[in-house]
């Protein structure tokens, strides 16, 4: 579902285009490899383009506003934006310049080649006045603004002036990605979404990576240029956001894969832009961005995130929970039938997926305690676990029976089953009833101890004997 706020996006639209090959040998004419074309495999919106694509997957309506040439790429663009539901777009033509392609070569997801076809003179007065008459008829109907430079001249100083004052009159708030190493013509965004590499060019070009120095030129900037808030992009080391309160966070990357970093920074900025106009905090806004951001590097190309992809991440992610936490949800949603049930669960095998199923369905909300690592090693011994908690918790998230996983470090999750007051206690019918930790306790309040008939032979002892034996 499409929300009823729209974000206004200005900036440098850029035409992606893919030819893909496969390169076999090396040219005699020069040490170069070449491609033998397969397809000329898309032609996907870029820059402010993707930007606003996001914008529209994250669940927002987008308003474009941008610079062409009088060119058949113009018309490409044109026709990409029609395709895109709830984007609308203004495309200003200046017939001095040639609309912006990037054009990439690439065999079996690597690029070989990459060439630019653009012009990167600044705008007339002519054209910086239309961008500006258009912006003035759209402001009125968004709360968030974004401009999306990308350096290709549609950004002159006093147009930025201009938009940024209009805007702070006009009380909306803007996000800035910016291009330029100088940030001072950004000066009063609220919000600025440099990448590592640019923040370090525009404050101190040789400052090593880390998150004291991202802090230090952070702060430095939102003094210097009156900034709210800095969100720095940051690769493999994640994001950062500093704002002028002292506030700081810092987020892991939560990309699994890394297979290309192109239009990364889109994403972020789409998903921090659609965060805000839906009445997330902003830290909400940025660990969804975050969230946005690692999916769309485990992509080749420019690519565009649905809000549904980032819901189910989030949602296996969620499982995954404090006592405390789980708790405070249990008194809010006053669950009926809650089932419980705890293991070490190393080495998920069919024996465990058929017993947790099987418990699954005598209840409506299941809960899982897993033991700890060092729990494990307690009950299994020093070589134990083979699988460590966060991936066998992460394992079992994926299972969409189960519904809340706590890892626990104690010898018997007692304290837990005696917090939660589950309706079900489930053990594997090689226990006795008298056996079963929380039996006796979970009487108090009308529940009951449920033995789960068991698939024989399935154990991850007997798997790990088997291995060792080579049988």
């Amino acid at each position: 579902m499409v929300g009823s706020l729209e974000i206004l996006c200005l900036g440098d639209v850029i035409l992606d285009t893919y030819c893909e090959g496969l390169v076999e040998r090396i040219s005699p004419e020069a040490p170069i490899p070449i491609l033998k074309v397969q397809s000329n495999r898309k032609k996907d919106l870029g820059g402010s383009g993707n930007v606003a694509r996001n914008i529209t997957a994250a669940g927002s309506k987008c308003h474009l506003i941008s610079i062409v040439g009088n060119d058949n790429n113009a018309k490409l663009l044109k026709e990409l934006c029609k395709k895109t539901n709830y984007l609308s777009f203004e495309f200003i033509v200046d017939k001095t310049r040639c609309t912006t392609v990037k054009q990439r070569f690439v065999s079996g997801n690597q690029q070989i080649l990459r060439v630019d076809t653009e012009s990167k003179e600044y705008i007339s007065n002519r054209i910086e006045n239309d961008i500006f008459e258009k912006f003035l008829k759209k402001i009125k109907n968004v709360n968030v603004v974004i401009i999306s430079d990308y350096k290709k001249g549609m950004f002159t100083k006093s147009l930025l002036k201009k938009i940024i004052r209009k805007c702070q009159a006009m009380k909306k708030i803007v996000i800035v990605d910016p291009k330029d190493k100088d940030f001072s013509i950004y000066a009063k965004a609220n919000i600025i979404t440099p990448n590592q590499k640019e923040l370090f060019e525009a404050t101190e070009p040789d400052a090593s990576s880390s998150d004291f120095n991202v802090e230090r030129l952070s702060k430095k900037i939102i003094k210097l240029y009156g900034f709210d808030t800095v969100i720095t992009t940051r690769s493999s080391d994640g994001i950062s956001l500093i704002n002028k309160d002292s506030k700081t966070l810092h987020l892991p990357s939560s990309a699994k894969e890394v297979f290309d970093v192109s239009g990364a920074g889109d994403t972020v900025v789409s998903y921090i832009a659609s965060g805000i106009v839906n009445k997330l905090s902003l830290i909400e806004a940025v660990k969804q961005a975050n969230e946005a951001a690692g999916v769309a590097v485990g992509r080749f190309g420019t690519t565009t995130v649905l809000r549904d992809e980032i819901e189910n991440r989030n949602h296996k992610r969620s499982k995954i929970c404090k006592l405390n936490q789980l708790v405070e949800e249990i008194k809010r949603k006053k669950y009926k039938r809650i089932g419980f049930t705890n293991g070490c669960f190393d080495l998920i095998h069919q024996g465990h997926v058929d017993y947790l199923k099987k418990s699954s369905e005598k209840c409506d909300f299941f809960i899982l305690a897993l033991n700890s690592d060092s729990s494990v090693k307690k009950i299994k011994g020093l070589s134990r676990p083979i699988i460590n908690q966060r991936e066998r918790s992460e394992l079992l998230s994926y299972y969409d029976f189960i519904d809340r996983i706590i890892i626990f470090n104690e010898n018997t999750p007692l304290d837990i089953i005696k917090k939660i007051k589950p309706q079900f206690l489930f053990k594997g019918d090689d226990y006795k009833i008298s056996q079963v930790v929380g039996g006796k306790e979970i009487k108090k309040w009308g529940g009951k101890v449920v033995l789960i008939k068991c698939l024989k032979g399935k154990s991850t002892s007997k798997i790990i004997e088997r291995i060792k034996n080579g049988t």
